[in-house]
Order: structure tokens, then sequence, then C-alpha cells
């Protein structure tokens, strides 16, 4: 049991990738709403019959948009900082670290609120006073506004499609189930609060802190620095942050496995997800230091995101580690990961909450390891340390928690499948599929207009005598005018008249229409368009045109494809989470998301009999995100869900392909290499799309 005194109660927090930008321990965040619109809601099933919000997402751009929308922009945001004076910068830093650097903040520094107040409606501050400095400007939301313009600044030095996220689950908890958390915030006030800083004094004394506060400062202020380093910096934004780290390291004795800053820069490298030169660089570290314990943690760590090992001999790896080093929080953190994504969650939550209840721990890792505990069910296994030796061969599959089931019980209680869904799931180029009906209509009835080649009998002259000719006091009628008929529409519109309908339905005319304009095959049907889609991220899923959650309850099975897509829809945004605490992945509707489910089964599962109930769960929950990127990024749409077994549901592709996307997961688990792999599958539909709307 933690210390009460250094307990983290966090009630919502912003995250921007991994890192945590603010929190609130005693309400809602302010500033942060402006970030999201009401769409960009996350929901989760929290028990068998109950929704809840558990908070927003969106990505840098998307926010960015919004703020710029508001009248916040970054070029507002370095304008407000150069409207503060360096004497009033001084005298409203935190201690003697900040007021060190307070000349050469920039306005994501100085505008950084860090931890925002319900209660008082005010910001913290991290590198300045932001309670004290707000209250002096004397501006209606001032404290808002500047955490706003903090907000752009940060927003404009990382890449447009890193995902940003508001957790809310704390707050909702024992709200009801429908309430909505999302609140308007007005920003009118943001140029007031440029000028004010203008003209705003510095205090009469300087914020003082005591020594061993300002140490933890220090070393607060040097975590959020190092945090802000990524690969895809711009040049200048990494001189920037690279002068700051070297006057804050040079006071701050270098702490834990990670201190090398060759070992931090491999640290930041896998973070953003890449691993090239990684293992090339670890042999030169380990030829000239050992294999330390920082170096053993990066490797496995790229072993991790390569997928060159199950998640299971990872984790028991990061799990020795841990143990040696207690203080090695990174270690821990994605031991507890790990552990999540091989199937064993009480040992996942056993380093949880070792990290949760470590107040020498970042905030960044904290909060994971809550997310980590809410999302997880504790059992008596969770109090026990992981096993350190190998539980049994590669391809054994550990048991997975029957604790989330009940989560969708219309999907978790349908039985496995016994045999594999249809192999074959594409049509030959030239086959064009129709919906489930009869057979094609019959070809319509013999019109009673005589028609202008008459049967052969009727070939004797004497049967019928020619149309008489016309005479020179008559000319014939210019064939520029021909005889006017209802169903012609005027040339000069012709975008307003509908087609005319088929032979098959249309009623007989009392004129017959002229032999030359008689269509000699029926017209060609229209292609189908192919729309660029922009990636959703699979999180914060909406809900497809024309449903909502009363659509279908959470204890119902779908009836309807309507119905199907509200359930798979939730199902993949429950799988998303859990990728994201995992491996640190935040998936979006596109191959490279089909691609990471691929890698995840091929060791999770590898050997795993679909007939198992849990095996069969999971691989359900896999098809439905499978199924979903399809629909939104292909247009695919559900023509049968007649059987009970989603596997055999059937999908149709653009322009004319028949597929079973839960079906082929099932195919993949059960036959590995003697089946086509998940991302050329895709690659092939999404090939055969284009070419349709091409």
């Amino acid at each position: 049991m933690a210390d009460p005194s250094t307990a983290l109660r966090i009630i919502t927090s912003l995250r921007l990738g991994e890192r945590v930008l603010s929190r609130c321990d005693d309400g809602l965040l302010g500033a942060e709403y402006a970030l999201f619109d009401v769409s960009d809601i996350v929901l989760r099933a929290t028990d068998p019959v109950t929704v809840r919000e558990v908070g927003y997402m969106t990505t840098a751009r998307e926010a960015l948009d919004r703020l710029v929308r508001s009248g916040i922009t970054p070029e507002l945001a370095e304008d407000a900082a150069r409207s503060l004076s360096p004497e009033a910068a001084v005298s409203f830093a935190r201690g003697a670290t900040a007021r060190g650097l307070a000349k050469r903040l920039g306005a994501q520094e100085l505008f950084d609120g860090a931890i925002y107040s319900s209660a008082t409606q005010h910001y913290e501050g991290a590198w300045l006073d932001l309670r004290a400095l707000s209250s002096a400007l004397a501006v209606p939301s001032a404290s808002v506004a500047i955490q706003a313009l903090h907000l752009a600044a940060t927003l404009a030095e990382v890449s447009p499609s890193t995902p940003i996220h508001m957790s809310t689950a704390t707050a909702t908890r024992d709200r009801r189930p429908g309430e909505r958390t999302h609140q308007r915030v007005v920003l009118d006030t943001a140029p007031g609060v440029v000028n004010a800083l203008a003209r705003l004094p510095p205090l009469f004394r300087p914020i003082e802190v005591e020594p061993g506060r300002d140490r933890m400062l220090r070393r607060a202020l040097l975590a959020r620095v190092r945090e802000r380093l990524a690969p895809d910096s711009s040049p200048r934004n990494r001189a920037h942050l690279s002068m700051l780290e070297a006057a804050l390291a040079s006071r701050t004795m270098p702490l834990g496995p990670l201190a090398d800053p060759e070992m931090r820069a491999i640290e930041r490298l896998l973070a953003s997800g890449n691993v090239d030169g990684v293992a090339e660089r670890l042999d030169e570290l380990e030829g000239a230091r050992g294999r330390l314990p920082g170096i053993r943690y990066l490797r496995a760590r790229a072993a991790l995101l390569r997928g060159e090992e199950p998640p299971r001999h990872i984790a028991q790896a990061l799990s020795e580690l841990a143990e040696e080093e207690r203080g090695f929080h990174e270690a821990a953190l994605v031991a507890a990961r790990t552990w999540l994504a091989a199937g064993e969650d009480a040992h996942a939550r056993y380093f949880a909450r070792r990290l949760f209840d470590d107040p020498s721990a970042g905030d960044s890792e904290r909060l994971v390891a809550l997310e980590i505990l809410e999302a997880t069910t504790a059992t008596d296994r969770s109090q026990l340390p992981p096993p350190i030796a190998s539980a049994g061969p590669e391809s054994d599959v550990p048991p997975i928690p029957t604790q989330r089931l009940p989560t969708f019980p219309y999907l978790a209680n349908v039985p496995p499948p016994f045999t594999l869904p249809p192999g074959p799931s594409l049509f030959p180029p030239t086959q064009v599929f129709r919906s489930p009906s009869p057979a094609p209509p019959p070809p319509p009835p013999a019109s009673r207009v005589p028609s202008p080649q008459p049967p052969r009998p009727a070939r004797s002259p004497s049967s019928r005598p020619p149309p008489p000719r016309p005479t020179s006091s008559r000319p014939p009628a210019p064939p520029a005018a021909p005889r006017p008929t209802p169903r012609m529409p005027p040339p000069p519109t012709p975008s307003v008249t509908p087609p005319p309908p088929p032979a098959s339905q249309s009623p007989e005319s009392p004129l017959p229409p002229r032999p030359a304009r008689r269509p000699t095959k029926p017209p060609p049907e229209p292609r189908p368009v192919h729309r660029r889609y922009e990636p959703e991220l699979v999180e914060s899923l909406s809900l497809p045109l024309g449903a909502n959650e009363s659509t279908l309850g959470v204890n119902e099975f779908p009836a309807t494809p309507l119905q199907a897509r509200i359930a798979l829809t939730r199902l993949a945004r429950e799988l998303a989470r859990d990728y994201r605490l995992a491996y640190g992945k935040s998936l979006r509707c596109n191959v490279l998301a089909v691609d990471a489910m691929q890698q995840h089964m091929a060791h999770r599962f590898h050997g795993a009999p679909i007939s198992e109930p849990a095996v069969a769960w999971e691989l359900r929950r896999h098809g439905a995100l499978l199924s979903e990127i399809i629909a939104r990024a292909l247009g695919g749409s559900w023509v049968d869900i007649g059987p009970t077994e989603p596997g055999f549901w059937a999908m149709v592709v653009p322009p004319a392909t028949r597929t079973w996307p839960i079906g082929r997961v099932y195919r993949f688990v059960a036959l590995g290499n003697r089946e086509r792999d998940l991302v050329s599958y895709y690659l092939d539909l999404e090939t055969r799309a284009r070419a349709a709307g091409d």
C-alpha cells in the first residue's frame, strides 16, 4: 500500500503520444477540451449493460486546427512569449533552477501549466508560477488562455499524426452512462492576455522554493525536456532542447541505467518505433562497456518492436531485469506491457501496481500503469512476481483471462467454430456479385408496337401495302425536328431528369421510339468512385452513418448489417486500447494496423486451437478490427450475417468481391504458413477496390 501522501490520484489527464502534458487531480481539465470535438469521444463498455465515456482522442493536426479556428496560433504563442519581459519571467520562475534558464525559455516552456486545479481553475505551472502570473494579469480566464498558448506551441513541434489522448475514465465512473464531459472552451481573451503580458511588471521579490524541492523540480524539468526530444524534431527545436538538457543535466547527478546519453538516444529512437541500426549500435556499446542493464533493456525492447520473439519470452527477460534493478522504472513498465501482450494479466498487474505505488516514478510511467490496472481484473496471482524461467515451449498459449469476456456477451458467448470458414474469398475479375436475390428477372414482354422489321411470313407484297410516298407539294419534315415525346427531356437540362426506368418496369408508350434512338445494349453500370480515406484512430472510432449507441444494446446480438457494424466497432475500440497499452502503438484504420495484428497473432496464437473459446474470442476481436478497416477504407459492406459464428459472416468489397474478414483471421491462425498472410489479403482487396474507382 502506498503512502497516502505520495499516492497518485488523477481524475483527468492529457497525453501527447506517450508523454503527459497536463493532469488534474480534483476534476476535469480546462483548456484541453478545446483540442477535441464531441465526435472524438472514446466509449467503452464498463460492464455487460453499460457504455461510458472514457476519454477523447484525436491527432495533433486536428487539435491544432481547432485551436487556430479559435484564434490560438503558434505565432500568437511566440508573440506572447516575446511580450513577457525577461525580468518578469525571472521573477515568476519556480526556484533557482528555472530562474537560471528563464531568459532562454520559449512559449512552450513559459506557458506550460502541467497541473490544473478544477476547484480554483488555475494551472500550477512547470517553469513559472502560472497561478501567480495569471492572477497578476487581471484578465478573465487568463489561466485557460495561457494554457491554450502552451498547447499551440507544443502541437506545432510534433508530427501532425501524433495521437493526443485525454483520459476521463475516473471522472465518468460515477456518472450516468450517457453523460458526456465535453465542454466548450472560450478563448476570446487570448489577445488581451498578450497585451497584459507586455505590461506585466516583475515581482518585487522572486519566488523561492526550498533546496530539496528545487532538486526535485530540476529532475522533473529535465524529464520533460528529454521527453520532447524526438528523431523527427526540427533542427531549431532540437538545438533549443539540447541547450536546455545540457544546462539541466550539468547540475543533475546522472541516475538510472539509462543515464548514458547514447542509451537515451537509442531509447528515443525506439520510442518513435524506429529500429533501424539499433542492433549495430547496441553491439558497439556492449563491446565497449559490457552487458549493462540498460543495454539488456534496449535489446529486449527492440526485439519486441521487430517481432523477433514471442512477447512471453521478452516479458520474462524484462521481469528478471526489473527485479534486479528495483528503480529501473522503464524496465518495469515495459515488463507490464509485454506481459499484457502475452495474455498474462496477473503478471502485468504485478508490475503496474508496483510502478503506480512508487512516488519516484514519472507521471508518464505511473499513468500508463494506472490504465493497465483499470483495464485488467485483480486476482490472487497479481500479488506474486512472475516466473523468470520459461513456463513451457514456445507454442504454448497462456490462458486468456475470462474476466474480459462478459464485457460483450453477445459475441463472447457464441460457441467457437469447429470448422474453418470459407477459404477462397475473391471472385474472378469478370464475375459480378449480385445481392442475395432470386434469379435474374426474365426478359421484358414483347411490345405491342410493330417492329420496324416485320416477321418473315409478312414479307408478301399483298399482305400490307407500302406507306404512301410524299408528293412534291408537301416536302418531308426535316430530320432535326423530331416529334416531341413526353419521355424525352429537353437537351439544356439533362442533369435534372432522372434516367428512364428499365424496360421491364416502364409503362407502354402510345408512341413507339424511333429505331435510330433505340439502344442496342443496356447502358453500363456506373463504376464506384474511389474516395480518399484519412485513416481514423481506432480507439476513438465513430459509429457508422445512421447509427447510435442505442441502436444495439451491449447485451444484444446483431441482427442487421448496421448492428453488426456497431458491434464490431465496439470490439475494435477495445482491441486498440489493448494494443496501445501493450505495445505503445495507436492503431489506425490502415494496413499498418493489419501488419501489427498479424505480427501479434503469429507469436501469441501460434499453434492455438480455434475451437478454444478464449482463443476464438480474441480472434473475433482481431477480425472485428480487420472488417472495420475494410469497411471504412475500402467501402466494404456486410451482406450476410445470418450465421451465428461471425467467422462465416460475408462482406462485399467494391467492385464485386465477396469475402469473410473474420473468417480470414481464423484461417490465418489455424493454417499458419499454408494460408496467405493478412497483409497481402488486404492489399489484394485494396488493389481491386482502387482499380474499380479509377
